[in-house]
């Protein structure tokens, strides 16, 4: 039986999809796969490329079945009349930047009927909300004028629609939409591909004489021939499209949180503990109310999340732990306290320290921490236990997807130490948090740490606005983290509202909390 169960292991174990662990090279606390050392960036479809494919997938939307390439050619071909540049325009929006504005006047007077049918009509009043796109010139501002009143409730929802079409990246349509575009390649000469390749013989085919399988060989290369473009040309280099796009969506319309349900905890027996425990219950009532009013107020920078969402899930997890602890008695209890108090300490030592000196850097640092471990348990799964499941009951191809999908996390390094090279006590000197340091600090697992897998699956819920990106925000959810002990709880989470509103300029909270009696013993 034994020699059996190798067999297998081995037999499944020779389809790893994923770098193993003994190819991994190890510098100081940090595994880096072979591909990291390439310094390799991946390319981010929803934040980076989805914007520029707008356009594109405005005309697909107006246009029933083939008819919209040869539109989106026609157009294509009289802005390439125009353009000086010799690298060949795409169709993303950043290209229509590439036009000289000494001859935009006379291109929109000798194709007025064409810019209308190919540009304004499919997308003309949804560009209208971003005045500093690259493409606003495409505008008709006399036909704008002429329609109806622009009208966010009209115009906005056909942007939630392109951006969900959009959204999944790889499936059929999306990747037709990304696909269409390299036939401009071909027509500049800009692209030589051996005859040996397989795709060679399935682009004259492509789309009407491919099988479903054949259209995602063809999509697959033609995703890879346009991202190595847009990651090469310097047109694109600075992103400055699409970081406009999400950032100005902010203000264009609210957040829109997915609702979620508080559970309120069970009443205490009669007893000396109930006054206490009906100022906590009044006060946790505020800090789940408090958490709301910043989702709603606090502004989110919507291309570069990576702070914010932190900063929030650092926030509410650390409200989630004080709240679980005001609700249950049964967490008073000095072994659970110690516990619980490890990770509240932990959250709020992290909280602070980045709120008030954490750098870009910092940042980055604590979100690929995260998914470093979660590459670890990957491959420790995929090496070592083929058979197994995570306790999710995630397998490593999920693991995978979870981290990015196709090769990204081959990307991830796996940092055996921590997100910052710091001791704890160190931060919590910066941060002015030793004393809380030296009393109620007590290492466990990294399970308190409050990694970003963590503050992702529990502390976060998702935007329900596509225009959003889907971006995440604070909430009190119900996941299985632990909470803390009373004073030490209140006084931490005291210590991060005042820190939150010194230097995050949050607002104060609408009515203070109750201030629990002091006990010795």
């Amino acid at each position: 039986m034994a020699k059996k169960k190798k067999k297998s292991v081995a037999k499944e174990s020779a389809g790893n999809r994923f770098t193993p662990l003994a190819a991994h090279t190890r510098r100081g606390t940090r595994l880096r796969g072979p591909l990291s050392a390439l310094n390799m960036q991946v390319l981010h479809w929803d934040r980076d490329l989805l914007p520029e494919y707008l356009w594109v997938a405005s005309l697909e939307s107006s246009r029933a079945g083939a008819q919209w390439p040869e539109l989106y050619n026609r157009f294509m071909d009289a802005l390439d009349a125009v353009v000086i540049e010799r690298s060949a325009l795409l169709g993303l929006i950043t290209d229509f930047g590439a036009v000289p504005e000494e001859r935009r006047a006379d291109f929109l007077r000798s194709h007025r009927d064409l810019v209308n049918e190919a540009f304004h009509e499919p997308f003309g009043r949804i560009l209208a909300f971003y005045p500093d796109s690259p493409a606003y010139w495409l505008v008709q501002q006399d036909r704008l004028e002429a329609g109806a009143s622009l009208d966010p409730n009209v115009e906005l929802p056909l942007l939630r629609h392109l951006i969900l079409k959009l959204m999944p990246g790889k499936d059929l349509i999306a990747g037709h939409i990304r696909a269409v575009p390299l036939n401009r390649l071909f027509k500049h000469n800009q692209i030589v591909i051996h005859d040996r390749i397989m795709v060679t013989k399935l682009l004259p085919k492509y789309p009407v004489y491919c099988t479903e399988d054949e259209k995602y060989r063809v999509q697959q290369f033609a995703r890879m021939v346009t991202n190595i473009r847009y990651q090469q040309d310097a047109r694109y280099t600075d992103r400055g499209w699409s970081k406009y796009f999400w950032r100005h969506n902010f203000d264009l319309v609210p957040c829109s949180p997915r609702d979620v349900a508080i559970s309120m905890g069970r009443q205490v027996d009669e007893s000396s503990a109930i006054a206490i425990y009906e100022a906590l219950r009044s006060n946790s009532t505020l800090a789940i109310g408090y958490l709301r009013t910043l989702s709603a107020r606090m502004r989110c920078d919507l291309y570069d999340s990576d702070r914010d969402e932190i900063l929030f899930g650092l926030f509410s997890r650390m409200t989630r732990l004080y709240v679980l602890i005001a609700h249950d008695p049964n967490l008073w209890a000095r072994d659970i306290a110690g516990i619980m108090l490890r990770c509240l300490t932990d959250t709020a030592i992290t909280f602070v320290y980045l709120a008030s000196r954490g750098s870009q850097e910092d940042f980055a640092a604590f979100r690929k921490y995260g998914e470093g471990k979660e590459k670890l348990l990957m491959l420790h799964l995929q090496d070592n236990y083929p058979l197994s499941e995570s306790l999710e009951g995630r397998t490593p191809t999920e693991i995978g997807e979870d981290l990015g999908g196709g090769f990204s996390p081959e990307l991830v390094d796996i940092d055996l130490a921590n997100w910052t090279k710091k001791s704890a006590r160190d931060l919590a000197r910066e941060a002015g948090l030793e004393e809380f340091y030296r009393l109620v600090y007590d290492p466990t697992s990294s399970d308190v740490h409050g990694t970003w897998v963590s503050l992702k699956n529990s502390n976060l819920v998702r935007c329900a606005e596509p225009i959003h990106r889907f971006h995440r925000l604070p909430a009190y959810t119900e996941p299985p983290l632990y909470v803390n002990s009373i004073i030490a709880a209140q006084d931490l989470y005291k210590k991060c509202v005042e820190t939150a509103q010194r230097v995050l300029d949050c607002p104060a909270m609408s009515t203070p909390l109750v201030e629990i009696p002091r006990r010795n013993g």
